[in-house]
């Protein structure tokens, strides 16, 4: 599996950054580089987020492209009441549904995990048991469901942040989080009981 950066760490300083709100004006007059700042500054977290959505480092790549590629078509329609970045991601958050919705469900091939460089090997075995079991049941979850723990685990968004993204309530998000943690907790504890955590 590739190492995929944690993407909190890419996202810029905010102090130093323009506001994505003015870039994308920018950008919807036409301005380019300000649409290649956007992209600079969102290309590592959008790809972050779609790759623990499909788990395909090509096809999020594709989605990532096929983002950006609707937002510059999209700039001129966007309004600034939500940031660039909740647009975006709810952009490519559609995008990734629609998709992952559309796919026939097929067995996830085994991935290669590199050897531990540690004095404690038992500990590293189990630590990647673990979160290899984690992934498994986010991977069972529905795409909505798993979109909203993705938003709101990895890419810290507050729920009002998931609504837009996901152009929903937060009542809405709040339930549905509610519901993804119920299916995660039997999704692992059916395979604690199977032996398999």
């Amino acid at each position: 599996m590739p190492d995929i950066p944690d993407s909190r760490s890419l996202v810029p300083d905010p102090l130093a950054a323009p506001d994505d709100r003015e870039l994308a004006a920018q950008a919807a007059r036409g301005d380019v580089s300000a649409f290649e700042e956007l992209v600079r500054l969102y290309q590592s977290p959008l790809y972050c987020y779609l790759y623990r959505m499909c788990r395909n480092p090509a096809e999020a790549e594709e989605y990532a492209q096929e983002t950006f590629i609707k937002a510059w078509q999209g700039l001129p329609g966007f309004r600034a009441d939500s940031s660039f970045k909740t647009w975006l991601f709810r952009i490519g958050t559609n995008l990734c549904i629609n998709r992952l919705s559309r796919r026939r469900p097929t067995e996830p091939l085994p991935e290669t995990l590199a050897a531990p460089d540690c004095d404690q090997p038992e500990i590293v075995h189990h630590q990647h048991v673990r979160e290899e079991r984690v992934r498994a049941a986010l991977d069972r979850l529905p795409a909505d469901q798993r979109s909203a723990v993705i938003l709101s685990i990895y890419e810290e968004m507050s729920y009002g942040e998931i609504a837009e993204a996901m152009g929903r309530s937060v009542a809405s998000v709040n339930a549905l989080l509610y519901r993804a943690r119920m299916n995660l907790r039997r999704h692992l504890e059916d395979a604690y009981r199977r032996g398999s955590v």
